[in-house]
């Protein structure tokens, strides 16, 4: 590469990081539960080499009974080592990769196409791209694990072309990384695998060493799977949802043609159809997620222009005859396989690494409709300076949705379990004053957060930690540490206690002589009443 391409390059990369980290404090507007919960586990196997329930260097994460996947956590102890356990330290990790990410679809891109232009147009559109993003600006897994799946396709395509042992162990470090990374990577992994046997078949390669690397590698993922027996990922599968058996039976009760009124019949149907929901402008351009957490009208994963040629890419892949063409096309195809099979609503997360192809394929699409023009000068620069005005035009839109108004709605304060760090803060200056706080556990885990915000030491608490039976969505719940039980108790039987709730839970004591509800002190995030807190300071009697 040239001195200007890499300066270029540095620079998307520049604006990546930027887009990534600035106000982030506003947008998202707090820290939830499972960023909590990676930072305290990461605190914890920093401070004992053990996680919060005493496991000794996991390969899951126990945490709320859903056995989350640990790299996140082990990758967060150094910037957790060097700035302390707070959010800033927590997203530090993905906030790295988005640096790195713009390097590693230029270089995916180059090996694909062997088009500078090409390369540098997809990974300008990686860096500012919205839907990266949203989950990329907070602690989640899924961000971590798509950088990951691409840095193993990129090594799987150098493998392809040049079975060298360097290119083959770099592929398996990554895909075994992201297997590690985020549970949806295994249908990565399996896919890949297709394509290099399929290839390697065509090609009449040696393929002993792969194979027999593979098979080690995703076998002793498949042992976690095993030993650790992660109900939450069971529960998520789309036949397990309770709501589809209870509709294949209320099909059956009405009559029909019964050959269609199984599970089989019916989940391929639905499939299908969620399936086929990820290709929608409601899910690139308007709509995004459905859980609020993750998505919000107006904040466009991608733009209109984007999102066109996508489709134009597409035809230009095959007209052209591209090498790739098959391969790109089977990840576009499969990649939001990742949420479609689970019963959950349309998920970015799941699907995140759907947008990696997307963008490359559209940066293709664009590239070569311009090419198309490049006999006719004046046109040319008419219709490219009229393109990117009117992305520009969406994507400053979008971001202005994101950044300015998206944190300040009382749906997404509420979805992002905002609140706890001003309530661990009201615990840290009372303490001493009361011997028990009562806190509602109605949403969420409110353990993790008291964990995460009073940096409570993490030897001290692995002796107290006791988590519930999973309920029917794979979680459980801490009842009690330490001063603190979650549930929601009587204001009336508070003896020098403190009962922290949210306003409905005081709405049966409105009327209640012996509830004075004009002494509640309130947690206010923005304009919204996150919780109340009832103090009763009264000693207990002594005998």
């Amino acid at each position: 590469m040239n001195k200007q391409i890499i300066v270029i390059l540095i620079f998307i990369s520049a604006l990546s990081l930027f887009l990534n980290i600035y106000r982030q404090s506003n947008a998202p507007p707090c820290l939830n539960a499972d960023e909590a919960a990676f930072g305290y586990n990461s605190y914890s196997i920093l401070k004992t080499g053990k996680d919060e329930y005493g496991n000794f260097l996991p390969l899951r994460l126990k945490s709320f009974g859903d056995y989350k996947m640990p790299l996140y956590s082990y990758l967060s102890i150094p910037f957790i080592a060097i700035s302390g356990l707070n959010e800033g330290s927590v997203r530090a990790l993905n906030s790295f990769v988005a640096f790195l990410f713009p390097i590693t679809i230029f270089f995916l891109s180059r090996e694909i196409f062997k088009n500078m232009t090409v390369s540098l147009l997809a990974s300008f559109l990686s860096s500012v791209s919205l839907g990266l993003h949203i989950v990329g600006r907070h602690a989640h897994e899924a961000y971590l694990t798509t950088f990951l799946i691409s840095l193993a396709l990129l090594f799987l395509i150098k493998t392809l072309k040049n079975q060298s042992i360097r290119n083959t162990l770099l592929f398996f470090l990554f895909i075994s990384l992201a297997l590690f990374s985020y549970h949806p990577s295994r249908l990565f992994a399996f896919f890949f695998l297709g394509v290099a046997l399929i290839t390697q078949i065509f090609k009449k390669i040696n393929k002993k060493l792969f194979i027999l690397i593979f098979v080690f590698v995703l076998g002793a993922f498949m042992l976690t799977d095993v030993i650790y027996n992660p109900t939450r990922v069971k529960n998520l599968l789309f036949f397990n949802n309770q709501g589809f058996s209870l509709n294949i039976n209320e099909l059956k009760t009405e009559g029909g043609i019964k050959l269609f009124y199984n599970e089989y019949a019916q989940g391929i149907k639905e499939i299908v159809f969620q399936h086929l929901n990820y290709y929608s402008p409601q899910f690139f351009i308007s709509n995004g997620d459905e859980n609020p957490r993750f998505g919000f009208n107006g904040a466009s994963l991608m733009t209109p222009i984007e999102y066109l040629f996508i489709f134009i890419g597409l035809y230009y892949l095959f007209k052209n005859k591209q090498s790739y063409r098959y391969l790109l096309t089977g990840l576009f195809i499969i990649a939001p396989l990742t949420a479609s099979l689970s019963w959950a609503d349309i998920s970015l997360t799941r699907s995140l690494f759907f947008l990696v192809p997307s963008i490359i394929i559209s940066a293709y699409g664009l590239f070569n409709f311009l090419n198309s023009f490049f006999k006719y000068k004046k046109s040319l620069v008419i219709l490219s300076g009229s393109i990117g005005v009117i992305f520009l035009f969406f994507l400053g839109i979008s971001w202005d949705s994101y950044i300015f108004h998206y944190p300040k709605k009382a749906l997404t304060i509420k979805s992002w379990q905002c609140g706890y760090k001003e309530l661990a803060q009201y615990i840290k200056d009372n303490y001493e004053k009361f011997d028990n706080f009562n806190i509602t556990k109605k949403n969420g885990q409110p353990y993790i957060f008291l964990l995460f915000y009073l940096n409570y030491a993490p030897q001290k608490y692995q002796k107290q930690a006791v988590l519930s039976i999973p309920d029917q969505y794979g979680f459980g719940q801490i009842e009690s540490f330490d001063k603190f039980n979650f549930s929601f108790k009587d204001p009336r039987n508070l003896k020098n206690e403190v009962n922290i709730g949210f306003p409905d839970d005081f709405n049966f004591y409105e009327n209640d002589n012996q509830v004075d509800l004009s002494r509640i002190k309130k947690i206010k995030v923005g304009t919204e009443d996150m919780f109340w807190i009832y103090e009763n300071p009264t000693k207990k009697n002594k005998d």
